[in-house]
């Protein structure tokens, strides 16, 4: 056996072993806590044109919230499985605190989480994870007097009928893409999400909510995880 040959044998038996040993890490009943930070995009039909630029039809804005991440389930080294739940808040620009707001929105999702483990990039104190989310969505919005519109000023009264005539309730689905980095327990991350739901008895009769940011908290392990 050639001298190249022994090399390329040993590397590859380093490069199994090092495999092995960091997709291991991943074998664990974890729970990951994170406060998810993200600018999103809300969009809704049958809010009313005439109200266009008031933010009823479309606002971007903050998003924030929390979520929990509880995997158990391994289909190998690589792949688990998890359940997911979490709930956010959404109030235009700054979550309602200036400038007024469109709809106050409350986001709650359950649904079911798959991650993998980047072995070549990770090790025993760093682990990289793509994670995607798939669930139902609940949502409640709480109009109010849209963005930018002075007290007592343009078509006040138009507003004020709004702030009464579009409170609703919605029912959808999410569907979320992040890839976060771990050290030792703290998570940092960064994903896209979408979410579509559809109103209940409402004059909103669709809505469609678009995020991009950041996720960050921490993993709590709760031992190894024994497959059989």
């Amino acid at each position: 056996m050639g001298r190249a040959t022994k090399t390329g044998t040993i590397a590859l038996l380093c490069w199994a072993t090092m495999v092995s040993t960091v997709a291991a890490d991943d074998d664990l009943v974890d729970l990951e806590l994170t406060v998810p930070v993200a600018i999103a995009d809300r969009s809704a039909t049958g809010s009313g044109e005439d109200l266009a630029g008031y933010g009823y039809d479309a606002q971007t804005g903050l998003l924030t919230g929390g979520e929990l991440r509880l995997y158990t389930e391994g289909f190998n080294r690589y792949l688990r499985l998890g359940v997911v739940a979490g709930a956010q808040h959404h109030a235009g620009p700054a979550l309602g605190l200036a400038d007024g707001y469109a709809f106050r929105t409350t986001i709650v999702d359950a649904g079911v989480a798959f991650r993998t483990i980047f072995p070549c990039m990770s090790d025993r104190s760093t682990r990289w994870h793509l994670a995607a989310v798939l669930g139902m969505t609940g949502v409640h919005a709480d109009a109010g007097e849209g963005v930018g519109g002075e007290p007592n000023g343009d078509r006040h009264a138009e507003r004020r009928a709004a702030s009464e005539r579009l409170d609703h309730a919605g029912l959808g689905w999410r569907l979320a893409l992040d890839l976060s980095v771990h050290i030792e327990n703290l998570i940092v991350g960064v994903g896209l999400g979408v979410r579509q739901y559809f109103g209940i008895d409402s004059p909103v009769a669709r809505g469609l909510i678009m995020d991009a940011g950041l996720r960050i908290g921490g993993r709590i392990d709760f031992g190894d995880y024994d497959p059989v």
